[in-house]
């Protein structure tokens, strides 16, 4: 089981420390498939960096730790151990490929020369693909590969990152449906990190909403959907096509985020939130048990 603990991450930078990520608590349990949600910026990407041990070493771990089956991972490049059983599928499949090496080639790195075959039938590609090059391949085909780079260390945390950008409908639905069974069959903890809340809703069994390096709300599914207690889960389900008969008729969420390098109030959506009261303002505010599975970073959530 991930459990991310209070985390708290910040970046040097001339206007001041930019607080990428606030206390920080998130849990996936193996098998389970947990959407982490938001608007661009909001510390998703950051979040999963650090999960994975990849995060810049100018980073500075402020708070809080990550554990894996209890044991502690370092969210610092330098410092992660390498045989942490994590992998992860990044936002752009055909950057994350080596442009001049085969794919077969790039396979048998990681898992072996006897493996190239198994790995590129698992994420059901042809084995001629196996001589390609990126270049060669479309845009499905590239994250495929990826998929199988991913799945040739046996992770057991797998950490999907944008993983349908750049995708058309067909091929993002292909995708997704691959990673929900591998995640099945295999029994993998998945981490779904995307501003795309319909497809978390669709493919998750629990969502985790993340606004300004905080997150606000995580909630089963049908939980989330049906009654969002937070009024940022609330405005983002408001935005999304589902909820427009019309273009012109989707909401718009109002102001934007938050400089992370200025002073900010426990509350990182105050500023934008209608319900925002005095109380709003009083430290500390934390994750707090709606109902099990249910909690909620809210003075004053929706009924």
């Amino acid at each position: 089981m991930l459990d991310v603990e209070d985390l708290s991450i910040v970046f040097p930078a001339r206007r001041g420390d930019v607080k990428a990520l606030d206390r920080v608590r998130l849990s996936v349990r193996p098998g389970e498939i947990v959407g982490l949600v938001g608007e661009s910026g909001s510390g998703k990407s950051v979040l999963s960096y650090a999960v994975s041990g990849l995060l810049d070493p100018a980073a500075r771990v402020t708070g809080g730790r990550i554990t894996w089956q209890g044991h502690a991972l370092d969210p610092l490049r330098e410092r992660r151990d390498r045989h942490a059983p994590i992998a992860q599928i990044f936002q752009n499949p055909r950057a994350s490929l080596n442009p001049i090496r085969s794919v077969g080639h790039q396979l048998q790195d990681v898992g072996g020369k006897d493996s190239v075959r198994a790995l590129l039938e698992s994420v059901r590609l042809a084995p001629e693909i196996a001589g390609r090059y990126p270049f060669e391949l479309s845009g499905g085909q590239c994250q495929r590969v990826g998929i199988a780079l991913a799945l040739a260390c046996e992770p057991d945390l797998l950490i999907a990152d944008e993983p349908t950008t750049g995708l058309d409908v067909t091929t993002e639905a292909a995708v997704m449906g691959l990673i929900t069974e591998l995640s099945r069959s295999r029994g993998m903890a998945t981490l779904l990190v995307t501003h795309d809340l319909p497809l978390a809703a669709t493919h998750g069994h629990r969502i985790a909403v993340m606004h300004a390096g905080q997150i606000v709300e995580t909630a089963r599914v049908s939980e989330l959907i049906g009654q969002a207690r937070h009024p940022y889960s609330a405005e983002l389900l408001s935005a999304t096509p589902q909820h427009a008969a019309r273009a012109e008729d989707l909401h718009v969420i109002r102001g934007l985020l938050p400089d992370l390098s200025a002073p900010l109030p426990p509350c990182r959506f105050a500023m934008r939130c209608a319900r925002h009261q005095s109380d709003c303002d009083a430290a500390p505010l934390s994750l707090t048990e709606h109902t099990p599975d249910h909690l909620v970073a809210c003075r004053h959530p929706l009924c």
